[in-house]
């Protein structure tokens, strides 16, 4: 009683101390200048938290990887060998750095014993297949620079994976659509935020096909740093969706709350801070015209949140310390003859720059 008491006193005082240099004008102004200023510099001091977790994630120590650490980077590197595959022009030389971190990397895999099946060990050991028959049908490593140390790494390790084989011939797009390409205009066209929602449940099925079709999204080096989380018991996404500030009023009706997160660790030092969320971002696009063609609805919710809600919402879910949060998702099936906003758009003569 005591502490309520003092605390509305405190109150009160404010409240007469702003009346009273209210009525001083330049007094006035510039105690709202101030306070202005002083919030906007209060608010520098999120970036802190991105910092911290910068210098603790962002990096890739030479030995004791994570298994996350070691996936990303054995990604970054064969990826390297793959785009040489590619590259238009006369064929070179090339990837010999790139080459033996893969295989470094991929002895570091064999020592941990982690699976042997997984996608991403298959596909650099068939880069290391189409490496090496590139630089023996064209003569290209004359002075053996990485040609025997690639023979000798995959004369031990002969699995191939046909349906991995790197590069391929670029898939043409089935005949209907490309005659007619009204259908993705009309995919995205259709998608809108959706803030009314049935009580159907999501199946898992779906969700889990629209994922893999999200995880087709660019990602720097083909890195894949994006994770899902989908709850839908209510009272952890009643605990998640009260940290957001912009489901008010049909909250309670999301039927499914996604999670979408970028792991930090994928990336390899602060020089690659914006790529999580850029990452993150054509991800999470995807993943909605996914849902979209499936007769899903969605509604973005953005986590534009204080450091302290957002160590909140890692009490809930089991989020890494280098996971960071892009967005949350409303998904579910919308109500009969929902109403979305118009929501216009600007012109495109105010987005497209033209450059000559």
């Amino acid at each position: 009683m005591k502490l309520y008491t003092a605390v509305n006193q405190n109150m009160t005082m404010r409240q007469i101390l702003k009346k009273k240099l209210s009525t001083f004008p330049i007094v006035w102004n510039t105690y709202q200048a101030v306070k202005v200023q002083f919030k906007r510099l209060w608010l520098l001091t999120y970036f802190l938290r991105d910092i911290i977790n910068a210098y603790r994630n962002m990096y890739w120590p030479l030995h004791l990887k994570s298994n996350l650490q070691l996936t990303s980077e054995l990604l970054f590197q064969f990826h390297k060998i793959e785009k040489g595959l590619v590259m238009p022009g006369p064929r070179r030389f090339f990837g010999q750095e790139p080459a033996r971190a893969v295989i470094n990397l991929l002895n570091t895999w064999d020592l941990k014993g982690l699976p042997l099946g997984d996608p991403v060990y298959l596909g650099a050991l068939e880069t290391l297949h189409a490496y090496k028959e590139r630089l023996q049908s064209e003569s290209l490593d004359k002075n053996d620079k990485v040609l025997s140390y690639v023979q000798s790494f995959l004369i031990n390790h002969p699995t191939r994976t046909r349906l991995l084989a790197t590069p391929h011939q670029l898939v043409s797009m089935n005949s209907d659509i490309a005659n007619n390409p009204h259908h993705f205009d009309e995919l995205v066209s259709i998608r809108r935020s959706v803030r009314s929602f049935t009580s159907m449940e999501v199946p898992r099925e779906i969700i889990k096909h629209t994922v893999g079709l999200a995880q087709l999204s660019p990602s720097a080096c083909n890195r894949q740093p994006c994770r899902v989380y989908l709850i839908t018991d209510d009272i952890k996404k009643n605990a998640l969706l009260a940290l957001q500030n912009g489901n008010n009023g049909f909250g309670h009706s999301i039927p499914a709350l996604a999670v979408i997160t970028s792991d930090s660790a994928a990336f390899f030092d602060a020089s690659e801070r914006h790529e999580p969320y850029v990452d993150g971002g054509l991800f999470s696009m995807t993943l909605m015209y996914a849902l979209s063609a499936q007769g899903l609805a969605t509604c973005c919710l953005n986590w534009c949140v204080s450091p302290d809600k957002d160590v909140a919402l890692r009490n809930i879910l089991p989020l890494a310390d280098s996971e960071v949060v892009i967005m949350l998702m409303a998904i579910g099936y919308p109500e009969t003859d929902v109403l979305v906003p118009r929501s216009p758009r600007k012109s495109t003569d105010n987005v497209l720059v033209e450059v000559f």
